[in-house]
């Protein structure tokens, strides 16, 4: 979608909220908020609707209420007690939740603008959600190592998807941990997805993952052990016992 598209979409949902019965507020986010990374053609709409108890749950169900397009509604489906996600024929994507104020705890954000505010601090109560979930970093070092235990057996075993699947946890914790001991610039950084941006954040770590993660197998589970302990293996908390019976057991692995 092009970024004159992107915006009368925004337009649209901004304009309905501020007349629209039972709807309370409209906080877009992302790229969809504009503020800390602009949209670009690949960018989807993210946003919540903030609504009257008693109009909550018929925005969730219908799609009466999304803007009109000349592309029509492929697809509308709730995903959760909370949200929804839409696709038009064109491909273009949109995905949301509806909240009652109360229910504003319950929501995960990070870079998010204010678009509609019909309760009048709905920016204060929105602030709280923008904090990422409090990580023990010794727990997700010890989570790291135990997916490479698992991933390196599945791969010795021959089950390279699976021990796939296992590697990429093992990165997505090391990407925390990175993030936890060097964080990322606040305009492109994602709280609540260490993936995300991971190529301006933390662009060496980035590509030595993707590099790593490309070859698969027993070599990447070693490949990410030694990594792993380049990044984080001088802090306090890394459990270095561990980190160490699991090296050797990749190593006896892979002979």
């Amino acid at each position: 979608m092009q970024r004159g598209d992107h915006d009368d979409l925004t337009a649209a949902l901004v304009g309905w909220a501020e007349t629209a019965d039972g709807v309370l507020g409209l906080v877009l986010l992302g790229s969809t908020a504009a503020t800390s990374h602009l949209p670009d053609d690949w960018s989807d709409h993210d946003f919540f609707v903030i609504a009257a108890p008693a109009a909550a749950e018929r925005l969730r169900d219908s799609t009466a209420w999304l803007p009109r397009r000349r592309s029509a509604l492929a697809l509308h489906e709730r995903d959760t007690a909370h949200g929804a996600w839409a696709v038009y024929d064109d491909g273009h994507l949109l995905e949301y939740a509806v909240f009652t104020p109360d229910e504003l705890s319950l929501s995960r954000s990070d870079a998010h603008r204010v678009a509609v505010d019909r309760l009048g601090d709905l920016a204060e109560r929105i602030r709280p959600t923008l904090a990422p979930p409090e990580r023990e970093p010794r727990t997700i070092a010890t989570g790291l190592h135990r997916a490479l235990l698992v991933g390196g057996g599945r791969a010795a075993r021959g089950e390279r998807l699976v021990a796939h699947r296992h590697l990429l946890d093992a990165a997505g914790s090391l990407l925390v941990l990175a993030h936890l001991l060097e964080p990322a610039a606040v305009p492109v950084a994602d709280a609540q997805d260490p993936w995300r941006r991971a190529e301006q954040t933390h662009p060496a770590l980035a590509a030595a993952l993707e590099r790593i993660l490309a070859r698969g197998g027993i070599s990447s589970a070693i490949e990410l052990a030694e990594l792993a302990e380049r990044v984080a293996g001088a802090q306090p908390w890394w459990p270095s016992r561990l980190a160490a019976a699991v090296r050797a057991r990749l190593a006896r692995a892979d002979r």
